[in-house]
């Protein structure tokens, strides 16, 4: 006889806590076997039509995250992305603000145009974070202003899939969202580049590099090449197929490729199919087995009509729940089963408003552990390994971007017809 869902889903909890914190399994092992456990109980036995459906449920993002990766190594490992960090700071003239501004903006736009904070990260932080080394800026303050930066880009118009994911839950279109994710994510991301500006406490003195950066090109083109195909693609949607973010990223390492050592070939696949991309990877499989038979199980349906019903004022602290769930499931998980019931949830008022308010909520899920997606990567790519030195420099804007979320939130019906018209 199959249980009730919300049994279901404290039993699967209890479970996942269990393998977890006192068995110490590794993260994807916890999910699969929550997962499983909940389909048991449901009465479905095994059913690995839906967990092989689940697995690949992300394929698209797990594609972006290894190409992401590869690019990125290739170009570290060619020497290019140091050599174009050592012109864009010749060419800034070593000048502190700009070179912070400039790597923001890089980050930034990274994105905005592939929706998917870790891949920004991974894509133009090869070229960001040795950038910000020449300003003298410690690792773990690059780590969190990397991570910030992708996070906020992740949450602007034209690209969110967190906030896609949730449009296609509720049934509605993704259209008219720029005005409320621009509200969101611009002044948290001026109030970092302001801090992260700004010398830091025991800070080392900035490098001052000789020469204009030999084996630039590859680096270079590989730069203008990406971000001017995403920039063309968003301009002119209708005129320029897109090949998907994968395919534009492999191309983009292709100059690098080029100056390869033939023993970086193998440092290249290792780094970039090995380690933490891999261990990623194997968490996004893993949410969507968790979030198909959270669906197969009633799951999902229950978290609706228990949301919706939430009595007032005890829904503002329950939207916690979104970045907590979210340090597992993901900003992308947990905007697939959270996100949908909470903004179903503020039905009454403008629903763009509402996904767009919880899309930054859901975006700190980046942050917090065991996954924080953004943050890990980040750490990887500069060699930092503490995550509490990350969250405590990267705070102030993800502060003011919990701020500005949740009064969207509870202001909707006064913002809309300014944000959205």
């Amino acid at each position: 006889m199959a249980l009730h869902p919300g049994w279901i889903f404290v039993l699967a909890l209890g479970v996942a806590w269990i393998v977890g914190w006192r068995w110490r399994w590794p993260l994807p092992l916890i999910l699969l076997a929550a997962a499983v456990l909940a389909a048991a109980l449901a009465g479905f036995g095994l059913p690995l039509r839906h967990l092989v459906e689940g697995g690949f449920g992300y394929f698209n993002l797990i594609l972006a995250l290894f190409a992401g990766c590869f690019f990125g190594q290739a170009l570290r490992l060619s020497g290019a992305a140091d050599a174009t960090a050592q012109v864009l700071a010749n060419a800034l003239r070593q000048n502190r603000a700009a070179m912070v501004v400039l790597a923001g903006l890089l980050i930034f736009l990274a994105g905005m145009f592939t929706g998917l904070a870790g891949v920004a990260v991974l894509a133009m932080g090869v070229f960001a974070a040795p950038l910000l080394a020449q300003t003298g800026m410690a690792r773990h303050r690059i780590a969190a202003f990397l991570a910030v930066m992708a996070t906020l880009g992740m949450i602007a118009p034209p690209v969110d899939v967190p906030a896609m994911v949730m449009a296609d839950g509720v049934n509605m279109p993704y259209a008219k969202f720029a005005g409320p994710m621009l509200a969101v994510s611009l002044p948290p991301a001026l109030l970092a580049l302001v801090l992260f500006a700004r010398p830091g406490q025991g800070e080392p003195p900035p490098s001052q590099p000789d020469g204009a950066g030999v084996g630039a090109a590859p680096g270079l083109a590989a730069l203008v090449f990406v971000i001017g195909f995403w920039a063309l693609l968003r301009l002119f949607p209708t005129h320029i197929p897109d090949p998907a973010v994968p395919i534009i990223l492999v191309l983009g390492a292709i100059p690098a490729l080029a100056r390869l050592k033939r023993r970086s070939w193998t440092t290249l696949f290792e780094a970039t199919f090995t380690g933490t991309p891999l261990m990623l990877a194997a968490v996004l499989v893993t949410v969507g087995i968790a979030v198909q038979v959270m669906t197969l199980t009633g799951i999902r349906g229950w978290l609706v009509i228990n949301a919706m019903a939430f009595p007032w004022p005890w829904i503002v602290p329950a939207l916690a729940s979104l970045p907590l769930f979210g340090g597992v499931l993901t900003s992308v998980g947990t905007a697939n089963i959270l996100g949908v019931p909470f903004a179903f949830a503020f039905i009454h008022q403008d629903m763009i408003v509402n996904i767009s308010a919880l899309t930054g909520i859901a975006a700190l899920s980046e942050f917090c552990p065991p996954t924080a997606i953004a943050a890990v990567l980040s750490g990887y790519l500069v060699g930092e390994t503490s995550l509490r030195r990350i969250l405590a420099a990267a705070w102030p804007p993800l502060a003011l971007l919990l701020v500005l979320s949740v009064a969207m939130l509870l202001l909707a019906p006064r913002l809309a017809p300014l944000l959205v018209g």
